[in-house]
């Protein structure tokens, strides 16, 4: 619709697992790795999908993340979140930067709600996925995630916390 596209960006999990600076040059490098080797996107893409999808996409589900309550629903409601506004705001930005360029045929009108829709939707799958992957990292290896020095009581016999 629109010209646009939807698909999940998988920052969300790379901000919340890695950090927001790990996570944007993992996210960097795999949007050079699809622009070289499999043309989606391109090199002249590049610099916007990093925006999007590496700053935008990265962190603001982080920001959201470490900011949400720090027991196990709040990092799961938090790690929902983040991912759904994240994917939204990333796809918001692209619709505007397809939306001013002059070699895109809709204009903002179209391309803005279009993206905002499709990602709206698109984001409520990529919270579901986020959630999902962050309770298992909760229960097997909370180490892997960038939790507070102490750990919540439901957490305790947990010994790896990794420390801010």
């Amino acid at each position: 619709v629109g010209g646009t596209t939807a698909h999940l960006l998988g920052g969300p999990i790379l901000a919340i697992t890695l950090g927001p600076y790990g996570g944007l040059i993992s996210m960097t490098i795999i949007l050079l790795i699809q622009a070289l080797f499999f043309g989606d996107g391109g090199l002249t893409t590049l610099g916007a999908n990093v925006l999007n999808m590496g700053i935008i996409g990265v962190f603001v589900p982080y920001l959201i993340w470490i900011t949400s309550p720090k027991n196990k629903k709040g990092i799961l409601t938090g790690a929902f979140l983040g991912a759904f506004i994240g994917d939204v705001l990333a796809a918001i930005s692209a619709g505007l930067e397809l939306g001013f360029s002059t070699k895109f045929i809709y204009g903002i009108s179209i391309s803005v709600p279009a993206m905002a829709l499709h990602h709206s939707i698109i984001g409520i799958g990529e919270g579901i996925v986020t959630s999902i992957i962050i309770s298992i990292l909760l229960k097997y290896r909370p180490d892997l995630l960038n939790l507070p020095k102490i750990s919540p009581k439901w957490l305790s016999k947990f010994e790896l916390i990794k420390e801010v």
